[in-house]
């Protein structure tokens, strides 16, 4: 990984400011606290017998494997982490910032580093992060500087190196990649789900094109594609392929089901969930054909006509989602030992996730807006993208438990995108 000597962030990162008590919920609940060695040692040393004793007490060195980052976890004897009350971290407003954990000190801001560019932006899964990120209509802008001096030595970091080689991809046109994709999102000319489905024609012509991509072939495969875009050529395409709505739905609520009987699942999004089921009219003799069509009533009348006039929601959710996970690549390395976090998917696959994302946040939010019906509004688009966030995208197994669905169902190819996201 080189040196970072500059950063870039999109221009809320500095806006964002944790609510802490006045949250209307916890970053302490469902998930495995780490503690990093530098930290670790901190409490080892820390002045206050009392605390000193409970560290001892609720921490424990993961001695299989225990890293620089991953050093020991907080041993959490219910779902929330043990140092919360009332609503605030007591390490915190006892022992001062200087005293959390690396994991704990930096959620939700996120940093990737691309060459020696030091990328910073928010994880969507704190409900402050996604109004910063996802209520302003003007579209997302980042500003490039030189890097202040903060130390980030101990910082979980994906990175890529354009100058290094990959077998199936062309990271050295990362930049050209990046801005091309961040473009095609914003071009308010076109509905969302146009605008990813022709990402879906890149990526697999990115895809086909391979590695040994030369800088002029590449420039000519993104000047065709803007070229394409800005004369309306892909309307026929779009125009022929066919949405199933119900498929769509069935697909989508078995994977939902699958990821909520199968781990912890926020307790906020299993409300959201609660929502989604009864604005569809769920029982339990419902069938799949009626839910469908609940849903599609619902999602018409409702939520449809508020997206229409706030598409910017669902446009910046995906470009957020590209700029922080270095989409459609991948990082090379990682100073994250997560599994998850290094696995190395297809372009295609990449895509495959996004869209699959995407349009279960849509089914989502169209079976509350059937709850909500005329109040339906930007509260419920929050909790559902920052809930989804955090029982989804920070799922270990839930991405590919998502491709294994889509070959199972044949859905990777044009037509297959267009179940998952054509309105």
């Amino acid at each position: 990984m080189r040196q970072v000597t500059r950063s870039s962030a999109p221009q809320h990162f500095g806006e964002f400011r944790c609510l802490g008590a006045d949250c209307e919920d916890t970053c302490c609940d469902g998930w495995a606290v780490t503690i990093d060695k530098t930290t670790y040692e901190k409490y080892e040393r820390c002045p206050d017998a009392a605390w000193r004793e409970r560290f001892r007490q609720l921490v424990t060195i993961n001695a299989a494997n225990a890293s620089e980052h991953d050093y020991a976890r907080v041993q959490l004897a219910s779902t929330t982490c043990p140092f919360v009350a009332e609503g605030l971290c007591s390490i915190h407003r006892d022992l001062g910032e200087e005293y959390l954990a690396v994991t704990c000190a930096r959620f939700p801001r996120v940093w990737n580093a691309v060459d020696d560019v030091l990328e910073q932006s928010l994880d969507l899964a704190c409900p402050e992060a996604a109004r910063r990120a996802l209520l302003d209509p003007q579209p997302m802008t980042f500003s490039e500087g030189p890097l202040a001096g903060s130390d980030f030595s101990t910082a979980r970091i994906a990175a890529i190196d354009t100058a290094s080689q990959h077998a199936g991809k062309p990271y050295r046109h990362f930049r050209a990649v990046r801005t091309f994709v961040v473009g095609l999102l914003q071009n308010r000319t076109l509905p969302v789900w146009k605008r990813l489905v022709i990402l879906g024609f890149f990526c697999d012509k990115l895809q086909e094109v391979g590695s040994g991509v030369s800088e002029a072939q590449l420039g000519e495969l993104l000047q065709g594609y803007e070229a394409a875009v800005g004369g309306g050529l892909f309307e026929d395409s779009l125009a022929q392929l066919q949405a199933h709505a119900g498929v769509r739905v069935e697909i989508l609520l078995e994977l939902i089901v699958s990821r909520i009987t199968s781990d912890f699942t926020n307790r906020r999004f299993l409300a959201c969930y609660k929502e989604f089921m009864e604005g569809v009219g769920w029982r339990a003799n419902s069938t799949m054909a009626d839910i469908c069509s609940r849903f599609q009533d619902a999602h018409s009348r409702y939520c449809a006509p508020f997206l229409s006039r706030h598409e910017h929601i669902l446009e910046q959710y995906l470009v957020n989602y590209v700029y922080r996970n270095l989409f459609p690549f991948g990082p090379q390395e990682s100073t994250y030992k997560l599994r998850d976090q290094m696995i190395d998917r297809s372009i295609h696959n990449e895509f495959m996730l996004l869209a699959v994302y995407y349009s279960t946040i849509d089914l989502l939010l169209g079976g509350m807006a059937g709850l909500h019906e005329e109040k339906f509004g930007e509260r419920q688009v929050i909790d559902v993208i920052y809930t989804f966030t955090r029982t989804f995208e920070h799922s270990l197994t839930f991405p590919q438990r998502v491709i294994q669905a889509l070959d199972e169902k044949g859905l990777h190819g044009p037509a297959g995108v267009a179940v998952l996201v054509k309105s």
